[in-house]
């Protein structure tokens, strides 16, 4: 299946799918997070990572959302949504996990081999490597964007 990426400026870093899933509010606080949140690009907003598999688009607002997500869809057996919502303390049942969500087509194994392999090729060209580290950056960084504005993974 083809891939490419690109990065995108959106006004508010919560807007991505797995933010409330990866980004847990520091007790007391409304705008401290573990992990931390990314930062605003003056002027232009949040960078956001549009990730395009086949005919689906996967958006992370921070890298810790692709390392998550990668280290989701390459559990196997795949974990449930109902497993997931209780690991972050919520009770939001098992619809209104970003799994839940995910198109059936890429939850196929065969088909999240080849989508974790792609990923973490887009995380390698983009963060220096391919596997999480200890820290992982908070922000996307900034490198000038290619003739077209899209890159293939």
């Amino acid at each position: 299946m083809n891939s490419r990426f690109r990065f995108s400026y959106e006004p508010d870093w919560k807007a991505a799918p797995l933010t409330f899933w990866v980004h847990v509010p520091v007790p007391g606080s409304s705008s401290e997070f573990v992990p931390a949140p990314p930062s605003k690009v003056p002027h232009q907003g949040f960078r956001f990572l549009r990730f395009e598999f086949g005919e689906h688009e996967l958006v992370f607002s921070s890298p810790a959302q692709l390392d998550h997500f990668i280290e989701v869809i390459a559990t196997k057996p795949l974990p449930t949504s109902r497993r997931l919502s209780l690991a972050r303390g919520a009770s939001i049942g098992p619809n209104g996990h970003w799994l839940s969500r995910l198109p059936a087509e890429l939850k196929v194994p065969k088909t999240r081999a080849n989508l974790v392999h792609h990923l973490r090729s887009v995380r390698k060209m983009v963060l220096g490597t391919g596997k999480p580290q200890e820290a992982t950056p908070v922000d996307w960084p900034v490198f000038p964007q290619p003739r077209g504005g899209k890159n293939a993974a």
